[in-house]
């Protein structure tokens, strides 16, 4: 029998708390379960993720799994992945809610992820547990090569309106897909677990259209955060020390206007002084993406890879994502789902040259 994936994009998917399936539950304070990204509540009943990217996997024997979630707002997706295969992105629009992953399973081992695809703009979300079928069993997560990597960034490392291909249309909740930028195609190919802290619009001096002399709630200010903007507290650096961290900002404080160049520099090598010191032993790209290939912010990153490297020899690096526009656009002129494979395919053959990840 075929696998069967119940939850469909952008329509209603969530059951009520009333409609449980019944089965084996498996609570979100299970210590077997896989976790990526920043999170609060980790080995309780309720895991609370609020940036790109945040996974939470389960490795279990049986023939169906029901998803436990909760979405305050009732405006984020998650994509669900099985047996490292991708399946279907969808809403979380229900309180409590209760939603069919996948049916028709074949008996054996399986593998399930849920991904947030939606970025932090629009809130937490709260993972409760999975629903396996009466007579399925978790399993311990597999251990697979020891890869970690931090993306800092903004709308393009959220995957911003990466599912359309037409400029003219503008962002919703519905087109982000993390699981389909280059950030979540890169670790994909890489096999690598992470860490991410990205907004759209977000810069290191200057948001997108933001003043000339700087913006409030830049990376630096949110970064220490667990979250964006909730009550939270300061992120434990100690639990993910990355091999690599990816830094990819500069396109919003270069926008419209522009920004105090200087500034930039000398705000952007204090942050990266700072990585580089809570991370003794982590590498540093230093990335233009695709939206910005100027000469102006190349020369810029090139500086700012220059001063921290006085301090840090050998460990910070300059990468330029090929421009865009060959292959289209997605919302509001943003990366699409084939310029994003181009993207990735660069970042992960630059990866595993850097870092010796064959």
């Amino acid at each position: 029998m075929g696998i069967t994936f119940l939850a469909a994009t952008g329509t209603p998917s969530g059951l009520r708390a009333s409609d449980d399936p019944g089965g084996v539950v498996v609570t979100a304070a299970s210590p077997d379960l896989h976790t990526c990204g920043r999170c609060t509540g980790l080995g309780t009943a309720a895991v609370t993720f609020g940036y790109s990217g945040a996974l939470m996997g389960l490795r279990f024997n049986g023939t169906s799994v029901t998803l436990r979630m909760d979405d305050p707002s009732g405006q984020n997706y998650v994509m669900a992945w099985l047996d490292g295969q991708p399946g279907r992105k969808f809403r979380l629009d229900a309180k409590d809610g209760i939603y069919p992953v996948a049916d028709g399973l074949t008996a054996g081992p399986h593998m399930v992820e849920i991904v947030r695809a939606t970025e932090c703009n629009f809130g937490p979300v709260v993972f409760r547990g999975f629903v396996l079928n009466p007579g399925g069993q978790q399993l311990p997560w597999p251990q697979g090569p020891q890869r970690r990597i931090e993306f800092v960034g903004d709308s393009i490392t959220c995957g911003y309106g990466v599912e359309v291909n037409d400029p003219k249309l503008h962002f919703t909740p519905a087109t982000e897909n993390f699981c389909l930028g280059y950030t979540g195609l890169t670790v994909r190919a890489l096999a690598a677990d992470y860490v991410v802290v990205a907004r759209s619009g977000i810069g290191m001096v200057r948001n997108y259209n933001g003043p000339y002399e700087g913006s409030d709630e830049t990376i630096p200010v949110i970064y220490p955060e667990t979250f964006y903007e909730q009550a939270n507290p300061v992120w434990d650096f100690s639990r993910f020390s990355p091999d690599v961290v990816c830094i990819n900002i500069g396109t919003n404080d270069f926008s419209t206007t522009g920004v105090d160049v200087k500034k930039f520099i000398d705000r952007y090598v204090a942050f990266g002084t700072g990585v580089l010191e809570r991370y003794g032993r982590a590498q540093l790209v230093v990335i233009q993406g695709p939206m910005n290939n100027s000469k102006e912010l190349g020369a810029a990153l090139s500086e700012i890879t220059r001063q921290l490297s006085v301090a840090a020899a050998g460990r910070v690096h300059f990468f330029a994502l090929g421009a865009q526009g060959s292959v289209g656009f997605g919302a509001d002129s943003h990366p699409n789902r084939a310029q994003s494979k181009i993207s990735a395919r660069e970042l992960t053959a630059d990866l595993r040259q850097l870092m010796g990840w064959n």
